[in-house]
């Protein structure tokens, strides 16, 4: 392997850290927390169509999925994120899940991207912790947080998974996370409690259907019967 490929791809780590504005702990890069959908699918070129309902109440819980355009493996000079997940409350940007691409931080240490991290967000209040995280279902199973920054209002964490060379980055608004987390807990709550109701209503709008559906046939067939 070209031996200056993980100083490159540092550097462009970097850069796009850079884009953030020095330690700015609301944003990564284009994507500041609290922004709505339209402004995040403007800034990252997503479609708002892909954009998913995960709860409808007591919020409105949406996620929409970025991946990066192919680029050739060969160059160097590729961004080294792989994919982003944007997760919304109320239409409010409050968490921002960064996967980095294997192949494009290959050689890399892990002081390596706590270092070009830190060139945007200053030095981590947590570094080194091999702890799991409380994360999302999306980030890696048994995490080790490698490092962490941290203001009154937002948090972004490194880690990457016990068993994966892989890194991710996790940008949280501890307010709107926290409303986002008691919502989701509610609605999971409340669908509990409304499953056997919405079941009963599909059995029944199923059976209607059935039954429309063999009366047409039969209509169907007494008009064009001959005996």
């Amino acid at each position: 392997m070209n031996s200056t490929r993980p100083l490159v791809i540092a550097a462009g780590l970097i850069l796009g850290a850079q884009l953030a504005f020095a330690q700015d702990m609301s944003r990564y890069r284009a994507y500041a927390l609290e922004s709505s959908l339209d402004a995040v699918v403007a800034a990252s070129g997503a479609r708002a169509a892909d954009a998913k309902t995960l709860h409808e109440r007591p919020a409105t819980i949406q996620q929409l999925e970025w991946r990066a355009p192919y680029v050739d493996s060969r160059s160097t000079l590729a961004d080294p994120v792989r994919e982003i997940s944007f997760t919304f409350y109320n239409d409010a940007l409050y968490q921002v899940i960064v996967n980095y691409d294997r192949d494009r931080t290959e050689g890399l240490t892990n002081s390596d991207i706590v270092e070009s991290l830190s060139t945007a967000y200053g030095v981590p209040t947590l570094a080194s912790s091999r702890t799991r995280t409380s994360p999302p279902a999306e980030v890696f199973p048994d995490s080790i947080v490698l490092a962490r920054w941290e203001d009154a209002d937002s948090s972004l964490t490194l880690v990457r998974g016990s068993y994966t060379p892989e890194f991710q980055l996790i940008l949280v608004s501890k307010p709107l996370s926290a409303r986002a987390r008691s919502a989701v807990r509610e609605a999971i709550r409340l669908d509990a409690i409304e499953a056997p109701r919405r079941e009963a209503e599909q059995r029944k709008k199923e059976a209607g259907d059935a039954s429309a559906a063999r009366d047409k046939t039969r209509i169907a067939n007494k008009a064009a019967f001959r005996p």
